[in-house]
């Protein structure tokens, strides 16, 4: 699943014609003369002001031209950015009459017939197109070709590349490269010069699918400038994009010194913005390929030394993933090493439980075992969810934060309805918010907060059947979600209706599982779900800016039964393993949920059932989204300490446990008496006090619990 390079954003689509500022007539060839800035294109091509006074239209072509006056057999076409889509999709064909071209770049930058530089230089290959028919004519005065193309349109199938002419460092981006071009011939790069290490630069959606298959040409382009034409991709191109390792590039040189393959946890030394690996936006994660490795294990990779950028080298054909030495995140430079998580192979159940819900329920529950009892957190898969209800979900989530604050703050949570509407930032920080803090701040926000929440939400009754007993807590917990209108978002309450009911049925699903894996009864749970409460989250986090003291989302744990998460392909979530101590990226999987085990949970199994340690660090440049579904009990069930089972949190284990905090290393519950219990109400109430969601009592109200 490579990505590839690509440049800012795709503006909507243009009409398959040229602008006539683009490439105008022969009429205003004469009289206009622009100029683009400086270096060449293409490592064959030279510069040349005499070609029309030295040669006749008939006796010269783009390809038989001596090789000081040629660019590799090509025509080149320049146009402006905005066009590379609808081109690409459509073709190359004339606003006018004909399509206009030249053979070379001048010496002074001036591409004749264009009133303003071009941003893209579109390369056609003569050879096809003259087998084809296709019939090109030269101005030698002007030193200009022009053509018809077949039937008015030069198919992208004639392209040889395209590359990215805009003022900035990502000049010289390659947008599009044909697999016949004859430079991918002619610059392969000898097998004992080739460097020891590349660097493929990618987005988190595409880490799980590398880690698992390696890295496939144009699998799943990901540039908002290439996606709309993949399929084209796909047969036109038969290679990857990488970089060579290290922030400069090195010669081809067998004395040059010998490279360092980068080391984990020094992601920050392999900083690649967005510029140099040719893509929209900086990437997420680097993957480190090892040419020597690939040798060992005799797979022989063909490398290709780009013509238009010499830290660029195309590899052609997949990388197998046995020979990717690492997988590093692309953290900015300045992230402190707090912030700072491992990527870990998503082969690897040990380190990041994947469960198919699909597979036979022994080995599902043997699964669910591990996953809770070691590492603490799971995604699942085989869910049965519908993709396309998960996409409209995500659809109008977007448009729900992008309406007018005006209508989000007359939903905004207030005393008359404290949990059931739109928060904005401050409205909830969860730094330190953990159970032990939770517990001893006792129903206060007193937690000590390094970093504040860059986030906002809409908090929705994910259970609007649900009557639940109890007090003021319950109270609130069941009152109805607060929605904008039809007229203001049309189908909206429908989908989160729809999303919530599937989400229960997930939910309880799970917890069969894990009452199984507890050797209960398979509806054990389910009595204390007759009136249960369920907040439906919809999140935005903006992307940070102070690492310092700004978080997505703080280091905490939730505080009910489970929570079932589905976040977007932005990246950011953080889990810290409970097995180990280190905290590792979870990658978005393609439809997976993400299950974290709450307080509530991790208490009544004397925490044999780890409650996940997670936050949210969003390192990326774009705006993040995601879906938590919190389920929490009847508010009237007794929350014993070890009422489920023994665990590690009972006093005959406490002696040997680790009073390190949870961030620190391997998983150390706090001490607790055997015989503590809550009501659920109690446990929840805590928490949201605790993170500054819940701010005064009313007047005349006690704590509920026990």
């Amino acid at each position: 699943m490579p990505t590839v390079a690509s440049s800012p954003h795709l503006q909507a689509l243009f009409p398959l014609q040229e602008d006539p500022d683009d490439i105008s007539n022969l009429s205003d060839v004469a009289s206009v003369v622009s100029h683009m800035a400086g270096s060449y294109i293409g490592s064959v091509s030279q510069f040349s002001d005499t070609k029309g006074s030295l040669l006749s239209s008939k006796q010269m072509s783009a390809f038989t031209a001596p090789p000081r006056y040629r660019n590799s057999g090509a025509f080149v076409h320049g146009t402006k950015f905005l066009h590379f889509g609808p081109i690409m999709e459509q073709g190359l064909k004339a606003a006018k009459s004909e399509i206009f071209m030249i053979d070379e770049v001048r010496p002074d930058g001036r591409v004749p017939g264009l009133k303003e530089a071009p941003e893209i230089l579109i390369f056609i290959d003569e050879v096809k197109a003259r087998s084809e028919n296709m019939e090109f004519d030269y101005d030698a005065k002007e030193g200009t070709w022009k053509t018809r193309g077949i039937d008015g349109v030069i198919r992208p199938w004639f392209f040889q590349k395209v590359v990215d002419q805009r003022a900035g460092p990502g000049r010289g981006n390659v947008l599009f490269q044909s697999k016949e071009d004859p430079l991918m011939q002619a610059n392969k790069v000898p097998k004992v010069v080739r460097p020891k290490y590349l660097l493929h630069a990618t987005y988190w959606e595409n880490v799980d699918g590398i880690l698992r298959e390696g890295i496939v040409p144009a699998k799943n382009p990901l540039s908002n400038s290439r996606r709309p034409f993949k399929n084209l991709l796909q047969g036109a191109e038969s290679h990857i994009y990488t970089l060579r390792g290290g922030q400069s590039a090195p010669k081809f040189r067998e004395d040059a010194p010998q490279e360092q393959e980068p080391k984990q946890g020094q992601a920050s030394a392999f900083l690649v913005d967005e510029d140099r690996a040719g893509l929209d936006r900086r990437p997420d994660a680097i993957f480190v390929i090892d040419t020597n490795k690939a040798k060992d294990l005799g797979i022989d990779l063909e490398l290709v030394q780009s013509s238009d950028r010499e830290d660029n080298i195309y590899v052609r054909g997949s990388v197998p993933a046995e020979i990717l030495s690492s997988c590093q995140p692309n953290i900015p430079a300045n992230l402190p090493d707090t912030l700072k998580a491992k990527i870990v192979d998503p082969k690897s159940f040990e380190d990041v439980p994947i469960i198919d819900l699909s597979g036979d329920e022994a080995g599902l529950v043997e699964q669910i075992r591990y996953a809770c009892e070691v590492v603490g957190f799971m995604q699942v898969t085989g869910h049965g969810i519908s993709e396309q209800l998960q996409a409209k979900h995500m659809d109008l989530q977007k448009k729900f934060f992008e309406l007018p604050q005006s209508v989000k703050e007359r939903l905004k949570l207030c005393d008359e309805s404290p949990v059931r509407g739109y928060f904005g930032l401050g409205g909830e920080d969860l730094d330190q918010v953990l159970e032990k803090q939770v517990d001893e701040a006792n129903g206060k926000d007193t937690i000590r907060k390094a970093r504040k929440d860059l986030k906002e939400a809409l908090d929705c009754n994910g259970v609007p059947f649900a009557r639940p007993v109890g007090g003021y807590v319950a109270e609130i917990f069941a009152q109805p979600s607060q929605l904008p209108t039809e007229e203001e978002l049309a189908g909206f309450r429908e989908v989160l209706d729809e999303y919530a009911s599937e989400m229960f049925r997930l939910s309880k699903r799970l917890l069969a599982l894990m009452a199984l894996a507890l050797e209960k009864p398979r509806d054990f749970f389910e009595q204390h779900l007759t009136q249960p409460v369920a907040t439906h989250r919809l999140l935005h986090y903006w992307p940070l800016k102070d690492y310092e003291t700004e978080i997505g989302v703080g280091e905490h744990t939730d505080y009910g039964l489970l929570t079932v998460l589905k976040q977007d392909l932005v990246g950011g979530l953080q889990v810290l393993n409970a097995k180990d101590g280190r905290w590792i990226h979870c990658c978005p999987v393609k439809n997976a949920f993400v299950i974290n085990l709450g307080d509530m949970l991790s208490r009544w199994t004397a925490h044999r059932f780890k409650s996940t340690v997670h936050r949210v660090v969003t390192t990326s440049a774009s705006e993040r989204y995601s879906v938590p579904y919190f389920l929490e009990p009847n508010m009237d069930t007794i929350i014993q300490f070890g009422g489920l089972c023994d665990g590690p949190g009972t006093r005959a284990s406490e002696a040997s446990s680790s009073k390190a905090p949870p961030s620190s290393g391997v998983f150390s519950p706090p001490p607790r008496e055997a015989a503590a219990q809550d009501t659920a109400e109690a446990i929840l109430e805590r928490f949201y006090r605790a993170s500054g969601q819940l701010k005064a009592r009313p007047r005349g109200w006690t704590p509920s619990g026990i």
